[in-house]
């Protein structure tokens, strides 16, 4: 398949833009955004599929809600949203003492589907110390290692923001020794606890700068987790995936629609009348924080700019001009798809917000695309290795070696008045600096 990307209004080579997908993650404040299409590979669900296993298993359910104007005849709408309107239609009942049996049971299907689709493969639950022999996590293990080990010294660690409910990042981070932050902290009572976003791992024993890697990974679950739950005491608890794993099953398999063991997920408008609300904006907040950050990349996977209140921060964060936004999006055509955009809006089907993103033009957004070159795996294979000598370190090195040699012929020179520490500090003067010249050093 031809290769296709873009950056601006300029399509780029696959040399062209290798390169500087290299460069971007060497950037001081690197992240990625990831959508359900990203955990396809694993065994999740993108809307399309949540939709088909609806209309084949809850037929009845969706006719309700095409009935009761829930949905509107041949919509295949959005889940979060839908549940939000049935959360607060239950809250409305319950205050009028209305029947509730059948709008009850249309949410018990809504989310048993969304809690299908964050299972993903059987064997992770089951074998989680396995995870790294799981050929179905292996590009998710694979992208936290490239992002992680291409951390340069004192840079911070990469962030993974997730529309998503499922673990795979948790599992990937897990698998590769990684710590994986997610405002969550303790051993037994694992509360969400924000201020954990601002600390960081480093080895104490370490002697000189650590070159390579890091150990930890900033994750940041937009929509929640399947191993979210509200305690008793209205604190939002994460909990092992082995405790989650019954609980899910148990659902799954009842018919009974008040059963359900409250995992936090889904965060329509019902919630922010609850303590959770509290959860979600802080987790949003770091999003916001980290777009604004100087020198930052977000690169951007199996999104389908499908949520608004998501769009517009990316939107509004180009404003940073330092900021670089890498959009993987299969959908994009790759014949003058600007033009095509403007003229027909034929070529590629975005909603508005996606649409006035990619007409811009703007040299700060990169897009790789067309079919299989806009996948996960794409993404996890485009990223470089973690390379043994970085020339710009090497360089910087160098330079260092240079003003402590200068440093300590100014000592010399100032201590020892003899002719002979003159002519060695003039001859160290007269010396060409490596390579090709000092300047090039920085």
């Amino acid at each position: 398949m031809t290769f296709f990307a873009i950056r601006g209004s300029r399509q780029l080579t696959s040399d062209e833009f290798l390169a500087h997908l290299a460069l971007a993650i060497r950037l001081e404040n690197v992240g990625v955004l990831l959508g359900a299409g990203a955990s396809k590979g694993v065994g999740g669900m993108v809307m399309s599929d949540v939709w088909a296993l609806l209309e084949n298993e809850y037929a009845d359910q969706i006719q309700f809600l095409r009935d009761n104007k829930f949905l509107a005849d041949g919509e295949a709408g959005n889940v979060e949203l839908l549940l939000d309107r049935l959360e607060i239609a239950c809250l409305d009942g319950e205050r009028t003492g209305a029947d509730l049996t059948k709008l009850k049971a249309a949410r018990h299907a809504l989310r048993k589907v969304v809690l299908r689709a964050a299972i993903l493969d059987e064997k992770l639950w089951s074998e989680p110390d396995q995870a790294i022999l799981n050929p179905k996590l292996s590009d998710h293990i694979r992208l936290v290692s490239r992002l992680a080990g291409n951390r340069q010294p004192g840079q911070a660690a990469p962030w993974a923001f997730t529309t998503n409910y499922d673990l795979a990042l948790e599992w990937s981070a897990e698998a590769l020794g990684l710590h994986c932050v997610n405002g969550f902290s303790g051993t037994h009572d694992r509360a969400f606890r924000p201020s954990s976003f601002d600390l960081g791992l480093r080895n104490v024993q370490a002697r000189g700068e650590a070159r390579f890697g890091t150990y930890n990974l900033y994750l940041g679950k937009l929509h929640g987790s399947i191993s979210w739950t509200a305690s008793k005491s209205g604190s939002v608890c994460e909990l092992p995936s082995t405790s989650v794993k019954p609980l899910v099953d148990q659902f799954i398999a009842s018919d009974q629609p008040d059963n359900w063991p409250g995992f936090m997920i889904f965060p329509g408008a019902s919630k922010f009348v609850q303590t959770t609300a509290f959860v979600y904006g802080e987790v949003i907040r770091r999003f916001t924080e980290f777009l604004s950050r100087p020198n930052a990349c977000l690169i951007v996977n199996g999104y389908g700019f499908t949520d608004d209140h998501i769009n517009r921060l990316i939107v509004s964060a180009l404003q940073n001009p330092t900021l670089q936004l890498i959009i993987y999006l299969p959908e994009i055509d790759r014949l003058g798809i600007y033009d095509t955009l403007a003229a027909t809006g034929e070529a590629i089907r975005p909603n508005e917000q996606l649409k006035r993103l990619l007409l811009t033009q703007l040299p700060q957004v990169t897009v790789r695309g067309f079919g299989a070159g806009g996948f996960f795996d794409a993404l996890a294979n485009d990223l470089p290795e973690p390379a043994m000598l970085d020339e710009v370190s090497e360089r910087a090195r160098q330079l260092e070696v240079l003003l402590k040699q200068a440093t300590n012929i100014q000592v010399s020179k100032k201590s020892a008045g003899s002719a002979d520490a003159e002519e060695a500090v003039a001859a160290a003067e007269a010396a060409p600096a490596p390579g090709n010249g000092f300047e090039d050093l920085l």
